[in-house]
């Protein structure tokens, strides 16, 4: 009886597992129609492969991998804004707290400047008819006003130290979610060993495991969210002396004595989710992770001595130059930032460092080869197109926010790019040789191995993007963006670059 009970069992398990199959399969058309949008449900996750497109060049089990991914990706940004409800509620607590305090400092400042005057008026009546005694009571006047002098200043330091317990306060709550993001990490990784392992489970179980790694890793998100960015409205030094702000340069723009002509402008709109506090060294402000000219060496300005807590802005900006630095005006003079690239052109230590590193992240299973692009920036045509809301659309009309078409599915525009192309630079499918592109083998390696050589015979500003997933489709391929690894990957590289 126990035995008869047993197949019994096993014949449901898979009359049902094939009834989910042939539902699953019955639904493939409608389900590939509306991929972007259902992909990410429950039983879909388990099952990619069954919508798996024709031409497309992965395996079942890569497409079926990338795809639950990318949905546990989504569902993390999901999850984020809760995760990160308690630090964003402290932070607004502390602005309303500083608004207070100032606006009650600038209402006894204007009390006080209103008593002067209305005392100055009065002295000038006094004067006409007690001239006698003008200067005792002018003195006196001078010693009242000298001691509401050292009020407003005692004001002030209290001002400032409430200040700083309530910075203190916040950067013990991201110490905390540090340490939890830690943990988390381990019971992530253990789970997607567990998975591997169960992988010819039923689709519920897999389902269950993922949604579990998804709300997981969305406290890993919080703390992993990185910038290399700084405030629109730092102030950059020009060459003729002028000051402009950072979001008002142009590729061409020519900065102050020694530090050369602008490249390259990238604007980031930084998500709700991956907002995070920044840094602000003598009234510049920018992300943790930028690195900054410190006593002759570089260093990231989370590290910096003179750095402070700043709130976190919608929108960022970076530059490239042609020196390799930015000169800013911070409130005690000259302060030098690192652009986007870093690494100088003519460093060719350094560049053939990171050319192997960038290598080795693209193409892991691959050996060193020169199949390399070269030491230029990456930027294509602004008439290449790239599949926006199902529509082909030219790069140059693609802002931050947008969602576009991946090597996944889809993702999301974090930033845009515009470059200066000179005369003379060789093109490639209207692409420079520092751009990667995924061959048919699955190989990311320089458009030089793509297409026929062209000359460019003038200027041209071109363009470049950032996403999310690191890479998006242009034309009939899938092109690295502008980090080359992927945000969440580049600042593996600062090891060497911060010890050059």
């Amino acid at each position: 009886m126990t035995g008869m009970s047993a197949k019994l069992a096993g014949i449901n398990i898979v009359l049902v597992i094939g009834l989910a199959a042939v539902y699953s399969y019955g639904q493939r058309s409608e389900i590939m129609a509306n991929w972007a949008k259902r992909r990410c449900e429950p039983g879909i996750v388990a099952s990619a492969g069954l919508y798996q497109p024709s031409d497309d060049k992965r395996s079942t089990a890569e497409f079926t991998q990338e795809n639950f991914q990318f949905c546990q990706g989504k569902l993390a940004a999901q999850a984020l804004d809760v995760a990160a409800a308690p630090v964003k509620f402290l932070q607004e607590q502390q602005k309303n707290v500083v608004n207070t305090i100032t606006s009650n400092v600038s209402a006894v400042q204007g009390i006080g400047a209103t008593i002067a005057k209305i005392f100055n008026d009065m002295m000038e009546s006094v004067k006409k008819r007690f001239a006698g005694t003008y200067v005792e009571i002018s003195n006196s006047f001078a010693l009242l006003w000298n001691m509401m002098g050292k009020i407003m200043a005692s004001m002030t330091a209290v001002f400032l130290s409430l200040i700083g317990v309530l910075v203190t306060f916040t950067t013990m709550i991201q110490v905390a979610m540090y340490v939890i993001a830690i943990i988390v990490g381990i019971l992530i990784a253990l789970m997607v060993i567990f998975a591997a392992f169960l992988s010819p489970v039923s689709w519920l179980v897999f389902a269950g495991i993922s949604l579990i790694g998804i709300i997981l890793g969305a406290v890993v998100g919080v703390v992993a969210s990185n910038g290399f960015c700084i405030g629109g409205e730092t102030p950059i030094e020009m060459k003729d002396g002028s000051i402009k702000r950072l979001d008002s340069v142009v590729v061409g723009d020519e900065l102050a004595e020694g530090f050369g002509t602008v490249t390259a402008t990238m604007e980031f709109l930084v998500p709700e989710k991956d907002k995070q506090p920044l840094i602000s060294i003598h009234g510049v402000t920018m992300s943790r992770t930028h690195l900054v000219q410190h006593e002759d060496k570089a260093i990231q300005a989370g590290n910096h001595p003179n750095g402070i807590y700043a709130t976190s802005r919608k929108t960022l900006y970076n530059l490239n130059t042609t020196s390799r630095k930015i000169p800013v005006r911070s409130l005690l003079g000259q302060l030098v930032l690192w652009d986007w690239e870093e690494i100088p052109e003519d460093d060719e230590v350094q560049m053939q460092k990171w050319k192997k590193w960038a290598f080795a992240a693209l193409n892991p299973k691959l050996n060193y080869t020169d199949q390399n692009p070269e030491n230029i920036e990456a930027a294509f045509h602004g008439s290449l197109l790239v599949e926006k809301d199902g529509q082909l659309v030219p790069i140059s009309l693609i802002v931050p926010g947008n969602v576009i078409r991946c090597s996944t599915g889809y993702t999301t525009v974090c930033g845009t790019v515009k470059l200066l192309a000179e005369k003379g630079t060789p093109i490639y499918d209207g692409m420079t040789e520092g751009a990667w592109f995924m061959d048919k083998g699955g190989r990311w390696i320089s458009p030089k191995f793509k297409g026929e050589q062209t000359i460019l015979q003038e200027d041209l500003i071109m363009y470049h993007l950032f996403t999310e997933a690191g890479n998006f489709q242009l034309q009939d391929c899938f092109v690295r963006d502008f980090s080359e690894v992927g945000l969440d990957v580049l600042p593996q590289s600062y090891d060497f670059v911060c010890g050059r």
